[in-house]
């Protein structure tokens, strides 16, 4: 691959992270019941189930777009591949 600057043969080709999206998705029902259960448990032993029990939460699901990038390790122009 050559350098479209210098047409130098000295080019590095990169992996970059261009953008990352997050979705999240909620409980369902069976974290609603959980969730449900867990304050009622809550409420009968004035709270100290809460210091074992968790709080249900939705999942995150993240995904990243990536990019191919050359790099002349000569003149320094980059450039899309």
């Amino acid at each position: 691959m050559k350098c479209p600057k210098c047409k130098s043969e000295n080019v590095s080709v990169d992996l970059v992270q261009v953008e990352g999206k997050t979705k999240k998705h909620g409980n369902g029902l069976g974290g609603h019941i959980n969730n449900t259960a867990r304050g009622l448990t809550a409420i009968c032993t004035l709270g100290m189930s809460n210091l074992v029990w968790k709080k249900s939460k939705g999942n995150e699901k993240t995904k990243f777009k990536n990019k191919t990038v050359c790099i002349c390790q000569n003149c320094g122009h980059t450039w899309n591949a």
